[in-house]
C-alpha cells in the first residue's frame, strides 16, 4: 500500500504495543524504524499532528518531533524506536 512520504500509520506490534510506521519520502516503502506511540511521561498515545508536524500527547502536552525527540515536556525521554523490515512477501516485521 502506497502512502505519501512522511505519513505515519498507527499499527499494533507483535506484543500488542502501539507503533507508528513511517512512509519513506519516496512513498513506496517504509522507514527502517518505527516509533512507539506511547508518551514516555505516563504512557498515553501521542498521535501525529500533521498540521503542526509533531507528535502531541493529549494527556499532559508533551511534544515530539518527526523522529520522536522530545521538544516539550513533561516527557523525560524520546519515543522508543524499533527496527522494521519488509519481508519479500510484503509483510512487515
Amino acid at each position: 500500500k502506497k502512502h505519501p512520504g512522511g505519513t505515519r500509520d498507527l499499527v499494533v506490534g507483535l506484543g500488542g504495543e502501539p507503533y507508528f510506521l513511517i512512509a519513506a519520502r519516496d512513498g513506496g516503502s517504509i522507514e527502517p524504524f518505527a516509533l512507539r506511540a506511547e508518551c514516555t511521561h505516563l504512557g498515553c498515545i501521542a498521535p501525529w499532528r500533521p498540521e503542526v508536524g509533531r507528535f502531541v500527547c493529549p494527556c499532559h502536552g508533551s511534544e515530539y518531533d518527526k523522529e520522536g525527540r522530545v521538544l516539550r515536556g513533561p516527557a523525560p525521554r524520546s519515543l522508543e524506536l524499533s527496527k522494521v523490515e519488509v519481508l519479500e512477501d510484503g509483510r512487515v516485521r
